[in-house]
């Protein structure tokens, strides 16, 4: 396959295989587009072709029109095109393979603190219904750290087993719920008669993500807390765990990550005082 052509049938084959890998979408979407982008630099040179320069050429245009963190998402998705294409027998090497990983600062994002996640839920009136379902949302959120969609795909919670499956960003996948967040969630379930089917409802059904924002953004107004959107739990929920000691590959498994990378950059914000955190608990002076 040397030609335009081939080279789309070549995209197409790939996309193909991430969605019998199970990937969601919007991510076999991305991971194509940048062999598309790739596609577009070489102007019709086969994918057979391409060198470590050819990659290296094409990340610093890249870099002269989108951000570091961009380019590096993009030599990710590069990385598994041509993984697909060795696999495959159309190429007889990887060219990204010679290729370092842009590096780029990771820009901390806001989180919520642990006195703001409890001004938020002192706010939840437990004598109505919906103070009663906004607790258990939030606590939800706190303890979890779930994405927005993934917590809207909830359905009702294995009550023994203490977890809930969601569906989101990374497939389907078994989110553990604390003590607090069990309770939280059963009375809710109880005082909304919410036997099965989705979990989470509203006056006009199941909640959806837009729901969810307006939710929040409504208890920051009454708490008076600073609105840092759904997402920040996800943060807070991370940054939580670490300052607790929980291993970091049992974050990676409750958060429904793959690389020690999104921890980190989830973590970026108080990174100082988990390290102070964890000095304090390691100390080799102490030790003595």
């Amino acid at each position: 396959m040397d030609t335009a052509v081939g080279s789309s049938v070549l995209v197409r084959a790939f996309k193909l295989a991430l969605t019998v890998e199970g990937l969601k979408p919007k991510t076999v979407s991305d991971y194509a587009r940048e062999a598309e982008r790739l596609g577009k630099f070489l102007d019709g040179r086969p994918f057979v072709s391409v060198t470590g320069t050819d990659i290296r050429e094409h990340v610093i245009t890249l870099g002269t029109h989108v951000s570091a963190k961009t380019v590096r998402e993009a030599q990710m998705a590069l990385r598994r095109f041509f993984q697909f294409l060795v696999q495959e027998g159309e190429i007889p090497d990887d060219p990204t393979r010679e290729v370092k990983l842009v590096r780029y600062r990771v820009v901390p994002q806001p989180i919520y603190t642990d006195a703001e996640v409890k001004r938020l839920l002192a706010v939840c009136d437990l004598q109505t219904l919906n103070g009663v379902r906004d607790r258990a949302l939030v606590t939800v959120l706190y303890d979890t750290g779930v994405r927005a969609g993934e917590l809207v795909s909830m359905q009702v919670p294995e009550w023994e087993r203490r977890s809930v499956l969601v569906d989101g960003k990374t497939g389907v996948r078994d989110v553990p719920l604390g003590i607090a967040s069990i309770q939280a969630v059963e009375r809710y379930a109880r005082r909304w008669h919410v036997e099965h089917g989705t979990l989470w409802q509203g006056k006009k059904g199941p909640m959806t993500g837009s729901g969810v924002l307006q939710l929040i953004q409504r208890l920051c107004v009454r708490a008076d807390v600073p609105d840092k959107g759904v997402h920040a739990f996800r943060r807070a929920a991370a940054a939580q765990m670490k300052r607790l000691g929980m291993n970091d590959s049992d974050i990676l498994e409750v958060m429904g990550w793959s690389s020690i990378a999104m921890l980190r950059r989830y973590t970026a914000g108080v990174a100082t005082e988990l390290a102070q955190l964890a000095h304090q608990r390691y100390s080799p002076a102490d030790s003595l």
